[in-house]
């Protein structure tokens, strides 16, 4: 399991308010693997994302269904604040920025 496979995984969680993957929303600022330990370092769009919860609850279930991973940590950061430059093209596109 690589970093790499990781955020390919994460980019299959949606964001439910804004309907695009949180890898391309631009929420997912690290991740680390160390032995069967996966570190994520995240944010979310605003302090008060409704679905903030549910994201974090879902990252961890799909990351620990992983082989090789028996732990996810979400480390749920503010700083830096989250924008929409943050975004990938493909996100600000199918939002019509």
């Amino acid at each position: 399991m690589s970093t790499n496979e990781i955020k390919q995984v994460l980019s299959t969680i949606i964001d439910p308010d804004m309907e695009i993957d949180i890898v391309n929303l631009g929420l997912i600022y690290n991740i680390e693997l160390s032995d069967t330990i996966c570190k994520i370092t995240m944010t979310m769009p605003t302090r008060s994302c409704q679905y903030g919860e549910s994201i974090v609850d879902k990252i961890k279930k799909t990351i620990e269904n992983l082989d090789g991973v028996t732990q996810c940590n979400i480390n749920l950061v503010w700083t830096p604040a989250w924008t929409k430059e943050k975004m990938t093209k493909l996100a600000r596109l199918s939002l019509g920025m």
